[in-house]
């Protein structure tokens, strides 16, 4: 086998707009492709990210933040204490900044409940 990188994250959503909105106006990934009003796909550096609709039957209208969910974006940040409350001022849902050796990072949700990460941390 010879998998190299990961491409592409896909991103299951119930209202693409607005979560489209919070990816590019918010946290500023340019959009690469709007393939249907279904499917876009967001220029996340080294890895696109894909927002891919729910079809109606099968979305939640849960919108709070999915602790137990088993992903998590996590964005570089030059100055995490700075962009949080950039952040925070938005009206964006974000926890406490962790310090752990030279990292900081700081959780976040997007208006899904998705859980996204703002960090120090270079690849």
């Amino acid at each position: 086998m010879n998998l190299k990188t990961i491409s592409r994250l896909i991103l299951f959503v119930k209202d693409i707009d607005v979560v489209k909105d919070f990816y590019h106006s918010t946290l500023g990934l340019p959009i690469l492709n709007e393939e249907s009003s279904d499917f876009i796909t967001l220029d996340g550096g080294g890895c696109q990210l894909s927002l891919h609709k729910i079809p109606p039957k099968y979305a939640s209208d849960d919108i709070e933040p999915r602790e137990d969910s088993y992903t998590k974006l996590v964005f570089q940040s030059d100055n995490v204490e700075a962009d949080r409350e950039g952040l925070l001022k938005l009206g964006i849902r974000m926890k406490g900044i962790h310090r752990w050796k030279d990292i900081v990072f700081c959780d976040g949700a997007d208006p899904e409940g998705n859980i996204f990460q703002i960090s120090n941390r270079e690849r």
